[in-house]
């Protein structure tokens, strides 16, 4: 089988593309066929070692674990023993970010227990773009409370891997979606269906006079202290933290600031790959309320520049992996 690995914690240039042994499956394992696979955010900081405190689990001098990329959809090609509900030829979806990585391959082994069923009506590139970074905006406006039809929702940051989601998720609850990106993807968050864009390099949106029910802040820009002026009265605010200083800030200072000043500030306890999300993504992705743009499709020996085109900024949408 062939993988993309890499031997140390560094830039995207020390990514190869290795034939590996093909995998046999162990008890509780089922061997998947890779049809689909995307980069988030999440890959990047996994292939440069960031944050630093993470390599207590991922190995401090050196990855204990050289394969790479978390959202997989394929097809079950062969099941070891002990699994249950699966058999081959079925379509399964994953974030594999607690279960090993390496979805960036033709083949990957994971716990049956990984996999989620994937609908007929859902295609393998829009699956792929989905499961990390959709269960990310479902998470984190679901830590907001409930959207009610009407309320003003900002997405900060939304032009990423997560943002479209967001924008999608929060317009089809009713919302009424202000989308905060560089002037660039204006085009693109409109495309997406946000009510008003703004150019965070031409304004600064914690310094308007505009006031939102929910702020979910995905660019981690601002302190608690600016982020508050953003609030309505009663308003919520939610973080989806990259920065380990910053998820302290803001789980520390965020609900003592949101008490003094009645509303509601914080992080969310992230749980990735759960089947729930899943299936609601599913549901979501098969109705047409949310539509993943794919910015672009790679085949596996193109990788460095598949991570690259992350890296840049520059993607409108997920960056896909075809092998």
């Amino acid at each position: 089988m062939r993988a993309v690995v890499r031997d140390r914690y560094g830039p995207v240039e020390g990514l190869r593309v290795a034939t590996l042994e093909r995998p046999v499956p162990d008890p509780g394992e089922v061997v998947v066929r890779v049809r689909a696979a995307s980069l988030n955010m999440a890959d990047l900081d996994h292939l440069l070692g960031r944050p630093r405190l993470a390599r207590i689990g991922t190995g401090l001098v050196r990855p204990a674990n050289r394969r790479v990329g978390v959202d997989v959809a394929g097809t079950v090609e062969e099941v070891g023993r002990d699994v249950t509900g699966l058999r081959p030829g079925d379509r399964v979806w994953a974030d594999l970010f607690g279960n090993g990585h390496g979805a960036l391959a033709d083949r990957v082994c994971v716990p049956a227990s990984a996999l989620s069923p994937l609908p007929d009506a859902v295609s393998f590139d829009d699956a792929a773009t989905a499961p990390h970074s959709g269960s990310l905006a479902l998470q984190g406006l679901r830590a907001a409370g409930p959207i009610r039809p009407g309320e003003r929702v900002l997405v900060n940051g939304a032009g990423g891997c997560v943002g479209p989601f967001a924008v999608q998720m929060a317009k089809a609850r009713g919302a009424v979606v202000t989308a905060v990106d560089h002037g660039d993807k204006l085009d693109f968050l409109r495309d997406l269906g946000a009510d008003e864009v703004i150019d965070y390099t031409r304004e600064d949106v914690t310094r308007g006079d505009r006031r939102f029910d929910v702020v979910l802040d995905i660019a981690d820009t601002r302190s608690v202290r600016l982020l508050r002026r953003a609030l309505a009265p009663g308003g919520r605010y939610v973080l989806i933290a990259r920065r380990i200083g910053s998820f302290a800030e803001k789980a520390l200072l965020g609900p003592v600031v949101g008490g003094l000043t009645g509303t509601r500030m914080g992080v969310f306890s992230w749980r990735p790959n759960q089947r729930s999300d899943l299936a609601e993504l599913a549901g979501l992705l098969a109705a047409g309320d949310v539509v993943p743009r794919i910015d672009r499709r790679y085949a596996l020996d193109d990788a460095v520049e598949a991570f690259r085109r992350l890296e840049s900024g520059a993607a409108r949408g997920k960056v896909l992996v075809i092998p």
